[in-house]
């Protein structure tokens, strides 16, 4: 075999263990561990806050029944489909024994849900945190059924757009805009009519307090943490 073909199949060979990685029988385990954003970090252009956290955990092994309590931020958007996806700020380790070494920070995909009773958070793909935030912009269609809110009035000319006017005298805008006719939901629009690029679907509770008490009672009920217990915040990955 020439010298020449011989060495671009090492290459090529080397690649491919460089991308696809190798499992080292060293001892050592990549860790994920979820954490509040600190001051330093820079958050994607795009990511929204949905929520906050305060999740409290007991120290396994613990005699005395210790816990530890972690606050984090779920963030998120709407991708090109229309689905909402979620993601948590976090640090991915390698650790041996006693050493550790940081392999990366970032906002990594959660599989999160909340309601009146129960959180869910979960590690839902941990190989590479964000680089990018494919926001998706659906078109405004008309909407078929009762409005989800008595306050929403229709804009005359432009069917499945609609306006209110919260406390502060602000006139708020509101689209139903689906994606290839699919995903069809509720979202923050512009004056002209199109929904805003990205933007989470409009929640009830958020709807309702901006309707009823303006702009500074939604942000304080978005800041505000919400209590829970027995959630991963590290996950073996």
């Amino acid at each position: 075999m020439p010298q020449k073909k011989f060495l671009t199949i090492i290459i090529i060979f080397m690649l491919i263990l460089l991308f696809a990685g190798c499992d080292k029988d060293d001892g050592t385990t990549a860790y994920l561990t979820l954490m509040t954003v600190p001051t330093e970090a820079t958050i994607p252009n795009g990511l929204h806050l949905d929520s906050i956290l305060s999740i409290t955990n007991p120290i396994p092994d613990d005699p005395n029944g210790t816990t530890t309590t972690a606050l984090v931020g779920v963030f998120g958007f709407t991708n090109t489909a229309g689905e909402t996806v979620h993601y948590v700020y976090g640090k991915k380790e390698s650790i041996s024994g006693e050493q550790s070494h940081l392999i990366e920070k970032g906002f990594y995909q959660m599989d999160y849900r909340v309601d009146e009773q129960n959180v869910y958070l979960a590690l839902k793909n941990s190989s590479s945190p964000l680089t990018k935030v494919d926001q998706g912009n659906g078109l405004t269609t008309a909407f078929e059924g009762e409005l989800p809110f008595g306050f929403y009035t229709p804009v005359e000319g432009i069917d499945g757009f609609y306006t209110f006017v919260d406390p502060n005298g602000v006139t708020q805008y509101r689209v139903y805009a689906t994606f290839l006719a699919k995903n069809g939901n509720f979202f923050p629009a512009t004056e002209d009519g199109k929904m805003i690029p990205g933007a989470l679907p409009i929640n009830k509770s958020i709807e309702e307090t901006l309707y009823a008490q303006g702009s500074a009672a939604v942000s304080q009920l978005i800041t505000t943490p919400i209590s829970c217990t027995n959630i991963p915040t590290t996950f073996v990955v």
